[in-house]
């Protein structure tokens, strides 16, 4: 019981020291990849490039969601991809605010976000 404890302890000091090492802007899934979108800060009509790191290849390709459309890619051998020149637009201009940027693969047969990060429209 006593060693239940003491691991128990330590996992909590763990995740507690490792959970602030994730930066905005990027957040590692449960997946496995890690998902950065450049900048995350941009104004409204401006384009951003969005790059994946680390993503199970045995998953496919993956699909890359943000208001007012998605693009598709496939990974290289490590799992890794780019997609350039995302708009910031959806039908006309965004409003200021933050926007979930996410993607997505087929695990087990169904579509999946196995990544999201964030972008910030400014005004």
């Amino acid at each position: 019981m006593r060693r239940m404890l003491i691991a128990f302890v330590v996992l909590v000091a763990v995740a507690v020291v490792a959970g602030p090492a994730i930066g905005r802007g990027q957040d590692v899934s449960r997946y496995g990849g890690t998902l950065v979108a450049t900048p995350n800060q941009l104004h409204a009509g401006d384009s951003f490039d969005v790059h994946g790191y680390g993503y199970n290849t045995a998953y496919g390709n993956v699909i890359v969601a943000f208001t007012g459309g998605g693009w598709g890619s496939p990974l290289d051998a490590n799992g890794n991809f780019t997609i350039a020149g995302i708009p910031a637009l959806s039908g006309d201009t965004l409003p200021a605010g933050t926007y979930e940027v996410t993607v997505s693969q087929q695990v087990k047969g169904r579509w999946r976000v196995t990544g999201e990060t964030y972008v910030t429209v400014l005004p």
